[in-house]
C-alpha cells in the first residue's frame, strides 16, 4: 500500500512540474527566456513563436524538451550548459541550429535531426559526450567548425558527402563516419 501511495505521489509531483505558458517569455515571435523549474518541458505550440532565442534555456535543469512544429531556428547557446538534458525532440520545421546551441550538454543522449534541417552552427554539439548515434539528414548543407567536437560517446555517425564540414567539425570522434552516398 505504501508503494502505491509513493508512486501516486510521484506522479502528482511530476504533473505539477510540467511547464506552463507563464514560464515562457516571448517577444516578437521569439521565445527569449524559460523561467520555469520543470525538468520535462513541452514548449506550447500556441505561443506563436518561430524561434528559440539566444540563451533562452541556458543552464536550466531540463532533462527533456519537446519543441513544437513552427519553430525554424534555435539561436546561439539556446540550451548551452543544460547539464541534465538527455533528450530533445525537434520539429520537422527546424532549419537552423545556431552556434553552440547545445554546447556542453554532457548528458544529451538522444536528439532527432529533422529532414528540414539545412545548417548546424559552429560548436553546436560541442562536448555532448553522451550522444550515441546521429543520422545527419541528406538535406543538411553545412556543419560548422567543431560542431561535434568532444562527442566521445558517438558509436554511429552518418552523413552525406555533399554536406560541407567546417574546420574540425568531427574532431575527436571515436567512431567511423558512414557516408550515405
Amino acid at each position: 500500500m505504501k508503494r502505491v501511495f509513493f508512486f501516486s505521489g510521484f506522479l502528482l509531483a511530476a504533473a505539477l512540474l510540467i511547464a506552463q505558458a507563464p514560464d515562457f517569455i516571448v517577444k516578437d515571435r521569439v521565445l527569449v527566456k524559460y523561467r520555469g523549474a520543470a525538468q520535462l518541458v513541452a514548449i506550447p505550440s500556441n505561443l506563436g513563436v518561430d524561434r528559440i532565442g539566444e540563451r533562452a534555456f541556458a543552464g536550466t535543469p531540463l532533462v527533456s524538451v519537446k519543441i513544437p512544429p513552427g519553430i525554424a531556428f534555435i539561436d546561439e547557446r539556446a540550451f548551452a550548459g543544460c547539464s541534465f538534458l538527455t533528450e530533445v525532440s525537434l520539429p520537422n520545421t527546424l532549419t537552423v541550429i545556431g552556434r553552440r546551441a547545445f554546447f556542453n550538454c554532457v548528458m544529451l543522449e538522444k536528439i532527432n535531426l529533422p529532414r528540414s534541417l539545412i545548417s548546424i552552427g559552429d560548436g553546436a554539439f560541442f562536448n555532448c559526450r553522451s550522444l550515441r548515434e546521429l543520422d545527419i539528414p541528406d538535406t543538411l548543407r553545412t556543419i560548422g567548425g567543431r560542431a561535434f567536437s568532444g562527442c566521445l560517446g558517438l558509436e554511429k555517425f552518418s552523413l552525406s558527402r555533399r554536406t560541407k564540414l567546417g574546420e574540425h567539425a568531427l574532431m575527436g570522434l571515436r567512431c567511423p563516419v558512414d557516408y550515405k552516398d
